[in-house]
């Protein structure tokens, strides 16, 4: 089980705040924070997908005389093809910590599994397995879902994150996420297309639908009215707080129309450590 040792604050406004604290051990290979970190990678790259093709994919058939040809690859050999084909760190050289794609991701991914399991967020099919290069991020966004809202309508969830080791409270990564959430619900162009591009990845999933209806409203009304906005903290060493949100809290105005269900989270390691143990676990056939 995890997020389990939680604490939710409501503001009003229809605002929610959680404070999340997690630990992890990167000397043990068996920390539960770290296996589940793993397997989330592996998720969000569809591993689920690939052994679900695997497993239902149809007889090769050939033209007659010859008879029908049974699959003979190895669905052994087909993981272990996937799983190194996930991003890899020792592939990004020197660059600093907290500008590695393995950090910044691992934390993203984190923050997702956190948000649906805190809040309720559905986990819908990710953009990750349609990356070109493993080891750059995905679009502008860090991560979105849907929620059915309190009017039981559909609610489009924009997920905005930083992790960070700062001590302070808040730490200074909160001023940006302020910004970026103030950005998130007006930026229409960079909005419509990551939701296009949410779309094609949705084809034939329950998500197809709810998306179009949410695109056309966007399109026709410039708002998508049930928008919810999570800007997640995720910390490394240092305890998460209610203080760590305190700036965020006080700035859901210019959330305009839409409510926060936000986060603070603490992992228990220091992240660069983290992320970099967790994709390099993440690629291993084991």
């Amino acid at each position: 089980m995890y997020y389990i040792n939680r604490n939710l604050t409501d503001d009003d406004g229809d605002h929610v705040w959680a404070v999340v604290q997690e630990s992890c051990d990167l000397s043990d290979q068996n920390d539960r924070m770290l296996l589940h970190a793993v397997a989330t990678i592996r998720e969000a790259y569809g591993e689920q997908e690939i052994r679900e093709m695997a497993e239902n994919a149809p007889l090769v058939t050939v033209p007659e005389p010859a008879d029908g040809v049974a699959n003979t690859f190895s669905l052994d050999l087909l993981l272990s093809a996937f799983r190194s084909s996930l991003p890899d760190p020792a592939a990004e050289g020197g660059k600093p910590g907290q500008l590695t794609n393995y950090r910044s991701e691992t934390t993203e991914l984190l923050a997702r599994a956190a948000l649906a399991t805190v809040y309720g967020f559905a986990s819908p099919p990710t953009l990750h397995a349609t990356k070109g290069n493993r080891n750059q991020p995905i679009l502008g966004f860090d991560g979105w879902t849907i929620m059915q809202a309190t009017d039981g309508e559909l609610a489009l969830v924009l997920l905005q994150v930083k992790g960070t080791e700062d001590v302070a409270r808040p730490p200074s990564v909160a001023a940006e996420l302020v910004a970026e959430c103030g950005r998130a619900v007006t930026d229409f162009t960079k909005l419509k297309g990551f939701l296009m591009a949410c779309l094609l990845r949705c084809k034939n999933t329950a998500f197809e639908l709810p998306l179009m209806n949410l695109i056309v409203e966007l399109e026709r009304d410039n708002r998508i009215t049930n928008t919810l906005l999570a800007p997640v903290i995720v910390r490394g060493g240092a305890e998460s707080h209610i203080d760590d949100l305190g700036s965020l809290r006080g700035a859901t105005t210019s959330f305009l129309h839409a409510r926060a269900r936000g986060m603070t989270l603490s992992l228990g390691a220091e992240l660069t450590a983290f992320g970099r143990a967790a994709m390099t676990r993440a690629r291993q056939h084991v």
